[in-house]
């Protein structure tokens, strides 16, 4: 019959339980507890028999032994939880994740080193404290309402706050699970993990990921700008090309319509490309120029003369270069015809080529030539005009020399009819009179040397002195018309290479026209005529006549130099036209400036001479 029942039994186990937690304690409980069931037991053992007593005796030597084993297995057991018990709090203190134990309102019940860590407390002192006090202020409604939903939905929940320790703010993420213990409040097992750094690397993984999606963004939009830009080059490309195909088309067909020869040659002198115009001047067909040398174009003579063909060009291509120049080219047919020239140089893949641009001008040579036939004939003419309107002033002037001759010799009869001559006496009278008659040869020979037709000599010569000659033939009518001839007449000026003739017509032209413009003025007012020589800003010999005349109206001015326009009754028209031309093939150029009424300056220049001292003859003649 057993002293303890069952329920007191299940009673023991739990407190041998417990023993295991606490023995020493448990143990004298336990005995005080036994020996107060003793004295309730209703066994009286002074009345049993001897044969109840020995089997109560044995169940109690068994429930002895059953007892002395569950308390082996209780201390075994004991020993292990021991060791599991300081594995668990070594674990839970050196982890480096931080968990707290919290009641239900949030105060902290228990914390590891890492929590200490994190908040900056012993953990005697993190007891006392609610985990709230370290909550950001920002962040409470967020961690209240954490705790509320845990206790209201009994499962677990995860938030993310900030904590602020030492006055740091630190991004924690809290996970929490409600535990319910025996005979307990319910706790809140609380897991915190410092995401400050993560948080940052996310924030800056965001960050970079956008920093990248910005930077794809604008590489993708540089990247269509670059295609839309490709595709511009690209369509700019086949319009060039386009282009480039057209106006080769169009190259080549002006290239071959030209009438001037285009010749293109390389550095060693080879004919690279000829057009069809050269077939015209040459006789060549481009195909059978094409290949040889340039020298098939030059005439034998001029080509023996010429050096190695590429140190030619290297010493020579500068003389050519965007200049015209006259050369001579030899014909298929051996014959010599007379060309300009002018060449450009060009490189295509560092090669050197030059193009040569060549004109016949044997037609302008015959115009050219026809031309100053033509110019001399008509200057003949003018001269023959101004000797008619001359006529009554050189018939006074040869008239002096003639009169003075008749008086010396009828002084030189009287002397010897009167018999009272001597020969000191004679002599001097036929010196005079063979002075006079020479006067009047050279008036004569003067006349006919520049009425008569002859052909044209460019020589050296003084302007100053060619102004006075040709004023010394307009003496009589500026003298008869009481015109004033002013001289300024600069020395020293260089010489001009010039025909005497031509320049002395140019410059009676204008002293003729001088004094028509004169005659026209009241009898009364001053006729002045003022004549200068000088070297003008451009190193040319410039000549001008002015006068005080009655000048030329706005009418007039556009016409003045024209052929055939004149103001005289009896005119020609063609004085001005003909000396403006005269002027033009010595190299110059004739001008006037005018003042109604104020009188007119006709002014013409000169290039002085570039070799002074030598004569140079023209091949044309006059008609």
């Amino acid at each position: 019959m057993s002293l303890i029942n069952p329920a007191e039994n299940k009673k023991t186990d739990d407190n041998i339980r417990r023993q295991a937690k606490c023995p020493q304690e448990v143990q004298d409980s336990i005995r005080k507890r036994a020996e107060a069931l003793l004295d309730k037991s209703e066994t009286d053992i002074a009345r049993l028999s001897t044969e109840d007593f020995q089997k109560l005796l044995f169940e109690f030597q068994v429930h002895q032994i059953e007892l002395e084993l569950q308390n082996e297995e209780l201390n075994r057991a004991h020993r292990e939880l021991g060791a599991s018990r300081d594995r668990y709090a070594q674990l839970f203190n050196l982890s480096p994740l931080v968990y707290l134990t919290l009641d239900i309102k949030g105060a902290i019940l228990a914390a590891n080193l890492a929590a200490a860590r994190l908040l900056s407390c012993p953990r005697e002192k993190l007891g006392k404290r609610k985990l709230g006090e370290f909550v950001n202020p920002a962040d409470q409604n967020i961690y209240y309402f954490f705790l509320r939903d845990l206790t209201t939905r009994q499962s677990d929940q995860t938030v993310e706050i900030r904590l602020i320790v030492d006055k740091r703010p630190i991004d924690v993420e809290c996970h929490a699970t409600l535990a319910y213990r025996e005979n307990r409040n319910p706790e809140i097992w609380l897991t915190i993990n410092d995401i400050t750094e993560s948080k940052k690397a996310r924030q800056t993984i965001i960050n970079l990921n956008k920093q990248l999606l910005e930077k794809v963004h604008d590489q993708t939009e540089e990247l269509m700008e670059a295609n839309r830009q490709l595709q511009k080059k690209i369509d700019e490309l086949e319009y060039s090309k386009h282009q480039l195909a057209e106006r080769e088309a169009k190259l080549n067909c002006i290239f071959n319509a030209s009438i001037e020869g285009i010749i293109t040659i390389d550095a060693a002198g080879k004919i690279v490309s000829a057009n069809s115009a050269v077939a015209t001047i040459f006789g060549f067909m481009p195909d059978e120029l094409v290949g040889h040398s340039i020298t098939r174009l030059i005439p034998a003579a001029k080509a023996k003369q010429l050096p190695d063909f590429r140190t030619y060009l290297n010493q020579q291509i500068a003389e050519f270069t965007h200049q015209v120049r006259e050369v001579e080219g030899l014909r298929k047919d051996g014959s010599v015809v007379p060309l300009d020239l002018s060449v450009a140089e060009f490189t295509v893949d560092k090669a050197r080529y030059f193009a040569g641009i060549i004109r016949d001008v044997s037609l302008r040579k015959r115009q050219a030539k026809q031309d100053k036939d033509h110019l001399e004939a008509l200057a003949h003419v003018t001269r023959l005009g101004l000797m008619g309107e001359m006529a009554s002033g050189i018939a006074h002037e040869v008239n002096q020399p003639l009169t003075a001759i008749s008086g010396y010799t009828q002084a030189c009869l009287n002397l010897i009819a009167s018999g009272t001559g001597n020969m000191a006496g004679f002599t001097e009278i036929l010196q005079k009179t063979h002075s006079e008659a020479l006067r009047a040869g050279q008036i004569i020979h003067r006349m006919r040397e520049f009425v008569k037709s002859r052909t044209i000599y460019r020589i050296s010569a003084e302007i100053n002195a060619l102004v006075q000659e040709a004023a010394s033939l307009c003496a009589a009518d500026f003298k008869h018309n009481s015109i004033q001839i002013k001289y300024e007449l600069t020395k020293d000026l260089p010489r001009i290479n010039v025909d005497k003739v031509q320049i002395e017509q140019v410059l009676l032209n204008l002293f003729r026209n001088s004094c028509d413009s004169l005659k026209e003025l009241p009898a009364e007012r001053e006729r002045k005529v003022v004549i200068r020589t000088y070297l003008n800003a451009h190193n040319y010999i410039e000549v001008s006549v002015k006068d005080n005349g009655t000048g030329i109206s706005e009418l007039r001015r556009d016409k003045v130099l024209t052929p055939f326009f004149t103001t005289k009754d009896n005119g020609m028209g063609m004085g001005l036209s003909i000396s403006r031309s005269l002027v033009e093939a010595h190299g110059g150029s004739l001008h006037f400036n005018t003042r109604q009424e104020k009188g007119s300056t006709f002014y013409f220049t000169l290039p002085p001479a570039q070799d002074e001292g030598d004569d140079q003859a023209d091949s044309a003649s006059s008609g």
